[in-house]
């Protein structure tokens, strides 16, 4: 399984396109991507679906953007000021019929409150590779379906992506996460009610031994209630950036509600994860972490009757969060915060402005740590005890 994933995604989920020859003419497609976006940004769909004929439409979208920003107290080897690219990205789908498929090709930047920033071609060079996003899907009716490939991860509210999200950077709770997993994931839909399983291989470990399950109840259209838990089932010693040695052995517990209206939009949750002791990975001790959130969003020109956002749309996103860690693992300075028993806590502005394919936003963020190991924070040696961040960032959607 892993060899077919690391080595064959985008094969993969274009072969599987085109065996729809052997299905019916198919619906037109609409103008939405297949992957999660936030309110207050949207894919303009200014590109015409490519009509393939018996292959049915395959739909074309694009996103290039960057950022300027400044920052306090950074850490070594970071810069004060930085500008450079966030995303650079081509994206193709199809959405209809029994095999259907998404493939994102392209740079990208994760910038994240109290983590040091990767400029766009390092980032993608080291983590998830030019191709981050890769799947196929088998869908027989509208209840059932199935994903096969690199999917955005279970586990966390916010997305990978900046576009995706309200705000710029990603938050506290989102950095115990993973971001991307290669695995398959069963979707089922019953009238209100939603759920998934998956198989994967966690914080991108290549390594299939993650489980994952969520559950979702939507009495009506402005409400959602979600429930969530992913994590690992057995033990695994592989320690990179990109799968952090305690993350990828951990368990994740998200309780989401989300309130969606015209004017607002609102999304409370709580997440607890937690790390088994481990010694023969070099996991000498339990450890773990509880946060809380708020994400919203303040629409001043008001989303559509649908939530879909107008073609000019100015919004105000924030964010405020809390999260406190207990524990030792022993395996690092850091643990799973600013060392053991550290807390902290963070809130994030973002005002954004969208014309069409057109979009601009700042943001100003600040995060406070509490009970810090000495080191494990911010500036040259890892003592100051906060930071501050201001950034823009500008692009296009289309």
């Amino acid at each position: 399984m892993g060899t077919i994933f690391r080595r064959s995604e985008l094969l993969l989920a274009l072969l599987l396109a085109l065996s729809t020859s052997a299905h019916s003419e198919e619906d037109p497609a609409d103008k939405q991507i297949a992957f999660a976006m936030a309110e207050s940004l949207a894919f303009s769909g200014s590109v015409a679906p490519l009509d393939l004929g018996a292959l049915g439409q395959w739909q074309v979208f694009g996103a290039a953007s960057g950022t300027a920003f400044h920052q306090t107290y950074p850490t070594s080897g970071n810069d004060a000021n930085t500008a450079g690219f966030t995303n650079a990205q081509i994206m193709i789908q199809k959405t209809t019929g029994f095999a259907q498929f998404f493939v994102q090709a392209g740079l990208y930047s994760l910038p994240s409150l109290g983590v040091a920033y990767q400029r766009s071609v390092d980032q993608t060079t080291s983590s998830f590779g030019y191709v981050p996003h890769a799947w196929v899907s088998l869908v027989p009716n509208d209840q059932w379906s199935l994903m096969i490939g690199k999917l955005p991860s279970m586990g966390g509210y916010e997305a990978t992506l900046t576009y995706q999200n309200i705000n710029i950077q990603r938050g506290l709770l989102w950095n115990q996460t993973s971001s991307v997993s290669r695995g398959v994931q069963l979707n089922h839909t019953d009238g209100p009610f939603s759920a998934s399983l998956a198989v994967t291989d966690g914080s991108y470990s290549n390594v299939y031994n993650w489980l994952g399950a969520s559950l979702s109840y939507q009495p009506d259209p402005s409400n959602t209630f979600t429930a969530g838990w992913t994590g690992s089932v057995s033990g695994n010693a592989t320690d990179t950036p990109t799968t952090p040695l305690l993350q990828n052995n951990s368990q994740i517990y998200n309780l989401i509600y989300t309130y969606s209206g015209v004017q607002w939009t609102l999304a409370p949750y709580a997440q607890y994860t937690y790390v088994a002791s481990n010694p023969a990975i070099g996991i000498n001790g339990a450890s773990d972490t509880f946060g809380v959130a708020l994400v919203a969003t303040y629409h001043i020109t008001p989303l559509a009757p649908d939530r879909s956002p107008p073609r000019q749309h100015f919004s105000i996103p924030f964010r405020l969060e809390y999260i406190t860690s207990g524990g030792n693992s022993h395996s690092n300075d850091a643990n799973l915060l600013y060392g053991a028993g550290s807390s902290a806590w963070s809130a994030t502005i973002t005002p954004t402005y969208q014309d069409g394919p057109f979009f601009v936003r700042a943001e100003a963020s600040y995060l406070q740590t509490i009970n810090v190991t000495p080191g494990a924070a911010f500036g040259p040696n890892g003592t100051s005890t906060s930071q501050a961040r201001v950034m823009l960032e500008a692009g296009i959607l289309y």
